[in-house]
C-alpha cells in the first residue's frame, strides 16, 4: 500500500542519513589518526639532531618575553621585554652589574620552554602550535598543585644569524621552589620531546640563563656554564624579533 512504501522510504532516507553521517566520522578519526601518526613519525623517523650545534644556537639566542609582570618599564613599546647574553650584547644593553632586577626575576627562578621542533627536528607550523596549544593548557594546571607557579607568559627565543625561531612559554616560580620546580618543568619538556630547557636565575644582582638538558647524559656531555643575560633597550632589527610572526 501507499502508507507502507511511505514508510518504506522515509526508513531509506533515516538509513541512509546515518550510514552518511557515519562515514564522515570515520573519515574525520580517520584522518586525525593519520596526522597524529605523522606528527610521531616525524620525530621518529627524523635522524638525530646535531647536539653540540644545538648548543651553539641556543647559547646564543636572544629571548623575548611577553608583558612580564612588572617588567613594564623594561619592555618594548609593544611589550616585549628583550633578553641577550651579554657577550654578544651591543653597546645599548643595559648595565648588567648596576641595574637593579625587577621582583619577578630577583625573587624567582624562571623557566624557559616549548614544544616547538621536538628534539630539534624542524616540523610544520601547524603541529607545532598545535603541541603549544596542549602545553598551554598543562602550564595552567600548573596552578592546581601543591607548589604552584608564580605566574607565566608567552615567550619566545630567536637567532638572527641562524634564522632561528620557536614560540613558547616561561613559567616562574618562587626561589624557594625551584628544586621541585625543575623537576615539574623538565617533565613537561620530557612529555614534548624538547632537548632542554632554559633556566633563568639571578646571582648577586646578575641575570644568568642556563641550557638544561632533559637527558643527563647530555647535561653531561653537553652543559654550560650558566651565561650572564642583560635586557636590549630596542627591539633587534629583524622580522624575527617581532611580538608574533605570522607564518
Amino acid at each position: 500500500s501507499d502508507a507502507v512504501m511511505t514508510m518504506c522510504s522515509l526508513l531509506h532516507t533515516k538509513v541512509y542519513t546515518h550510514l552518511r553521517r557515519a562515514i564522515a566520522i570515520g573519515s574525520c578519526c580517520a584522518l586525525a589518526l593519520a596526522e597524529k601518526r605523522r606528527a610521531i613519525a616525524i620525530g621518529a623517523e627524523a635522524p638525530a639532531a646535531d647536539m653540540p650545534s644545538l648548543s651553539a644556537l641556543w647559547a646564543t639566542a636572544i629571548d623575548g618575553m611577553i608583558e612580564v609582570p612588572g617588567c613594564e618599564a623594561l619592555t618594548s613599546p609593544d611589550g616585549v621585554l628583550y633578553l641577550a647574553p651579554a657577550a654578544i650584547a651591543e653597546e645599548a644593553a643595559k648595565p648588567p652589574y648596576s641595574f637593579v632586577w625587577p621582583r619577578i626575576f630577583s625573587k624567582s627562578v624562571i623557566f624557559s620552554l616549548t614544544a616547538y621542533n621536538p628534539q630539534g627536528m624542524e616540523t610544520p607550523v601547524g603541529l607545532n602550535r598545535r603541541a603549544n596549544l596542549e602545553l598551554e593548557e598543562d602550564i595552567k594546571s600548573l596552578f592546581n598543585q601543591r607548589a604552584p607557579p608564580r605566574a607565566w607568559w608567552h615567550s619566545f627565543g630567536f637567532n638572527i644569524e641562524e634564522g632561528w625561531r620557536e614560540d613558547g612559554f616561561s613559567v616562574a616560580f618562587g626561589a624557594e621552589e625551584r628544586m621541585f620546580a625543575r623537576k615539574a618543568m623538565l617533565q613537561l619538556a620530557y612529555k614534548y620531546r624538547q632537548a632542554a630547557i632554559y633556566v633563568y636565575r639571578t646571582e648577586d644582582g646578575v641575570l644568568l640563563r642556563e641550557v638544561v638538558w632533559c637527558d643527563a647524559s647530555k647535561q653531561k656531555t653537553h652543559g654550560a656554564a650558566p651565561e650572564q643575560m642583560v635586557v636590549l633597550t630596542s627591539p633587534p632589527a629583524s622580522t624575527l624579533a617581532a611580538k608574533y610572526v605570522s607564518d
